[in-house]
């Protein structure tokens, strides 16, 4: 009879036992996650200090609307400028407003072109031009080409130098002494 509440204390011994393992993983996962909450990062002091950065900006944005102001105040209170802007606004006007130029000028009355020139208005101009279409005017400046010996600058930009009357030896340019061309030295 003693091996049976022997083996009835041991049946009833092995659901406690389980109990006992099962209630001490709970307790590990509950001590593994109160360890990992207290590791997490505390972003209480990266708010503040945002927040503090951020007030910062704005104070720095309103330091320089004052400052734009007392310049405008200051702008007003100078009679000079203050009619230069006056008078900057009367001026722009309306382009109903806008005078013709031409108006009270006076042109050659009938312009009579000789032969081979036809009288041609040209847009912006007040009166007409006597014009061949048959003459090819080309412009007598060209600028810099090279063609008189000038040759374009190594040290400056749209600058061409052309041969000097110098006996002596040429001062050549360098990117230290400052000159564009050769020089005569004096």
């Amino acid at each position: 009879g003693s091996s049976l509440k022997f083996g009835r204390a041991t049946h009833r011994a092995q659901p406690a036992a389980a109990m006992q393992s099962s209630l001490a993983l709970c307790f590990g996962a509950l001590l593994v996650c109160a360890v990992a909450l207290r590791t997490a990062p505390d972003v209480s002091a990266e708010v503040a200090r945002e927040t503090r950065e951020n007030i910062q900006i704005h104070d720095g944005f309103q330091s320089q609307e004052q400052k734009d102001i007392k310049a405008e105040q200051a702008v007003k209170a100078n009679k000079d400028l203050f009619a230069l802007q006056l008078s900057e606004q009367t001026r722009v006007k309306k382009s109903s407003d806008i005078v013709d130029p031409c108006a009270n000028i006076k042109c050659a009355a009938p312009l009579n072109c000789p032969g081979g020139f036809t009288a041609t208005t040209v847009e912006g101009h007040c009166c007409p031009y006597c014009v061949n279409p048959d003459i090819k005017l080309e412009a007598e400046v060209k600028g810099a080409t090279g063609s008189s010996g000038g040759a374009a600058s190594t040290f400056c930009k749209d600058v061409w130098c052309f041969p000097t009357m110098c006996t002596g030896t040429l001062e050549q340019p360098t990117t230290t002494n400052g000159k564009c061309c050769p020089t005569c030295p004096a």
